[in-house]
């Protein structure tokens, strides 16, 4: 049984977002049982990730509810970068609303990835709609990574008479 939707509204990711969105990072990888190393090695190591990421260009949008930052977005080109939801906001359409932002906003398609062994995204990715192109191992030893592509449906032919 899903919840009802929280209300949230979606911006564009600010400088001071930083600290928010790296730890929220790592909180919802270890809700999705993404294994990672304790302590603030692992904070520097997604401080960097996330500096390089956004060295690169991507768009960044995070999710907010009554001003908290909730959940964020990140599309760089035609790849959603990132999709990631508080893991207390799990569940309640937060990541929905992120996906379909990105959908807007790519209205011609896209591709993301996720950790194959996070099952919860990948059943959340194909009731979205995408669709699991292939696996494959992950550069880091123990970890796979499935491929996903959203395509918007065409329009279906109007028939005239």
């Amino acid at each position: 049984m899903r919840r009802p939707a929280t209300q949230i509204a979606i911006r564009p990711y600010h400088a001071s977002d930083f600290d928010t969105v790296t730890c929220l990072c790592l909180h919802s990888w270890n809700s999705a049982g993404v294994r990672t190393p304790n302590g603030e090695a692992v904070l520097t190591l997604l401080r960097r990730r996330t500096r390089d990421d956004l060295a690169k260009g991507p768009s960044i949008h995070v999710a907010t509810r009554r001003s908290r930052i909730v959940g964020f977005v990140g599309i760089y080109k035609n790849e959603v970068t990132d999709v990631f939801v508080a893991s207390g906001f799990q569940g309640h359409g937060i990541g929905k609303q992120l996906l379909d932002f990105a959908k807007t906003e790519r209205s011609h398609g896209f591709w993301l990835t996720t950790l194959a062994e996070n099952v919860g995204a990948r059943r959340f990715y194909e009731r979205e709609g995408l669709k699991h192109i292939k696996t494959r191992p992950h550069r880091r030893p123990g970890y796979r990574v499935a491929h996903y592509q959203w395509q918007a449906s065409a329009p279906s032919p109007s028939i005239s008479r």
